[in-house]
Order: structure tokens, then C-alpha cells, then sequence
């Protein structure tokens, strides 16, 4: 396992995690379109660390077995009042998804997640998000989580009936995050937030 490195919201660490993220590619053996690759899911996790709201400090690892990795990224958001009012405009902007693209979504549901019930609509008002349900999410032991994989699988499922799935695939399809990574997933238990993205060479 690598040594986690903290990295923040505003920017801080990240640079060095990218470069450390480089670097466990090139041990691993990878070739220069695979740590391409690799760097490329780093960055879409960053950028994702950078979208969620007030400041967020999260430790980051990039454990790898052979030529399978898993990008870690935790941390904990600071729920002030400021916080709370710009994670409700959020969540209520998930109807607007289909707008922003699949990580615009994935932003809007962990919003949803982080706020409590009786703040703002429901995991369930996301709708797309839980194509494959149960499967592409659930919740339990006070939390939700979510699998990329079982979401594809929910919607590719219904694209042929459902013009919504048809237009989330195709958000599926322009996503870098989606075509490169095996699997992300996602849990949200009150203010901690945990995304994994998972990638297999082979």
C-alpha cells in the first residue's frame, strides 16, 4: 500500500499526488498511454475533490498489486451553515444533471448524500443515480453508497425504454472517467466522503 498524502480542496498536495501517482505507474511497469491513463483518473478524482463545496481536506493513496490500481481519496467536509446552503442549491440542481455530464452528476448526488434527510430531496429524487437499483446504490449503516459499474449496467439496461437512461449512456460514453476506469465508487456516511476508482491493465 502506498503512503497516504493529504491533499485539499484549494489545490494543496496535489501536485505532489500526481507526480507520486506517476511514479507508482512507472514501478508498476505500465507503458507511457497507460500512466497517461492513470494520471488522467487522478485528475478527473481531484477535480471532483475540488468541486465539492467549502474546504475539504481528504488523504489520498494510489495502491497498486501488479497492474491493477485503486485511486483512495477520504476525507471529511466541514458542514458550516455556508456549507449546508451551497450543498442544498446543489442538490436541488440534480434535475439539471443531464446538463453538467455524468461527473456533474456524481457531484450532485454526493451533495444529496452529505445533507441530512429533512434538508433537501432524497438520494431517491436523483433518479438516473439509482438506475440498477438496489444495486447502484444503497443505503445502510447510515449512508449510501454507489458503483459506476452497477449504474452502467442500470442503464444501459433501460436506454432502448427510457429516454433518460438513452441520454445518461451518452453521457457515459463522453466521459473520460467512464471509459477508462473498471469501477468508482462512492460512499457518503454524514460528513465523510470516500471515492475509490478502480483500473485493471492488463
Amino acid at each position: 500500500m502506498a503512503k497516504p498524502m493529504n491533499v485539499s480542496s484549494n489545490g494543496l498536495g496535489i501536485s505532489e499526488a500526481l507526480q507520486a501517482t506517476e511514479q507508482i505507474a512507472l514501478e508498476a511497469g505500465l507503458e507511457k498511454k497507460e500512466t497517461l491513463h492513470l494520471r488522467l483518473l487522478a485528475e478527473e478524482l481531484f477535480g471532483m475533490l475540488r468541486s465539492v463545496v467549502g474546504d475539504l481536506e481528504a488523504q489520498y493513496t494510489c495502491d497498486a498489486q501488479g497492474k491493477s490500481f485503486a485511486l483512495h481519496m477520504k476525507g471529511t467536509v466541514s458542514m458550516t451553515v455556508e456549507t449546508k446552503e451551497n450543498l442544498i442549491a446543489l442538490s436541488a440542481s440534480g434535475q439539471n444533471a443531464a446538463a453538467k455530464g455524468f461527473m456533474g452528476k456524481i457531484r450532485d448526488m454526493i451533495a444529496t448524500a452529505l445533507l441530512p434527510t429533512n434538508e433537501g430531496p432524497s438520494l431517491l429524487a436523483m433518479g438516473l443515480m439509482s438506475m440498477g437499483s438496489p444495486t447502484g446504490y444503497r443505503v445502510g449503516s447510515g449512508g449510501y453508497e454507489w458503483s459506476m459499474l452497477q449504474y452502467k449496467t442500470g442503464v444501459e439496461g433501460k436506454a432502448a425504454e427510457d429516454d433518460g437512461a438513452q441520454i445518461a449512456c451518452d453521457e457515459l460514453e463522453k466521459s473520460i472517467v467512464a471509459n477508462i476506469a473498471d469501477d468508482v465508487k462512492v460512499s457518503v456516511k454524514g460528513s465523510d466522503v470516500e471515492i475509490i476508482v478502480y483500473k485493471a491493465f492488463s
